[in-house]
């Protein structure tokens, strides 16, 4: 894949994750079904680490600016980076797809969405600081006394939107990588630009 078609597919996904953040299925007030995780993963599964990330990152901060729902979310936004960083480096591994998505999506699940989401959004609304590295020194050094739900509570009340969404994600990206879908439409593009490249020498 040349430089030029991978910088036009990590923009479309860019734009396609701006667009996921418009189109998230409230559930709770702080709960959601977002699809913005699906096109992270197509990312990291067919165009690598880096372009990943920036699909991950840019869809966030972009979808932030557009329409913001608060103070921007530091931990949010590492989230959304490794969120295309996950699967990137576990699809280097000579391991099956299947066992590889499995896995990508486990480390997402524990470290993303358990992890760094609910902890940026337990620092925002529940602590009541910026969730930002600012904002984290000051819950370091703060009084903990008049925080009235701990993370692990919060936690647990997320836990079950965040599997369904987690679920969600999972099920769409293993229907297109079964069927190959993306597979085939990026063999077709590389033959057609060969053929293309032979007729201008």
């Amino acid at each position: 894949m040349n430089k030029t078609y991978k910088l036009a597919l990590t923009a479309m996904l860019t734009a396609l994750s701006v667009a996921a953040n418009f189109l998230t299925i409230p559930i709770t007030t702080n709960n959601a079904i977002s699809f913005t995780i699906f096109f992270a993963f197509l990312a990291g599964i067919y165009l690598g680490a880096f372009p990943a990330m920036a699909v991950g990152f840019l869809g966030d901060l972009i979808g932030h600016f557009i329409h913001p729902l608060g103070a921007y979310n530091w931990f949010m936004a590492v989230s959304y980076i490794l969120m295309g960083l996950i699967p990137a480096l576990i699809y280097k591994s000579k391991l099956n797809r299947l066992l590889k998505l499995i896995i990508s999506l486990t480390v997402f699940l524990i470290v993303c969405s358990l992890g760094l989401n609910t902890f940026g959004l337990w620092l925002q609304y529940i602590v009541g600081v910026d969730p930002s590295p600012i904002g984290l020194w000051q819950f370091f050094t703060m009084d903990k006394g008049g925080i009235k739900k701990s993370f692990w509570v919060y936690l647990t009340g997320r836990a079950p939107f965040l599997l369904l969404n987690w679920a969600v994600n999972g099920i769409l990206v293993f229907i297109l990588q079964q069927t190959k879908l993306i597979d085939k439409l990026l063999a077709r593009t590389a033959n057609n630009t060969s053929k293309k490249e032979e007729l201008q020498q």
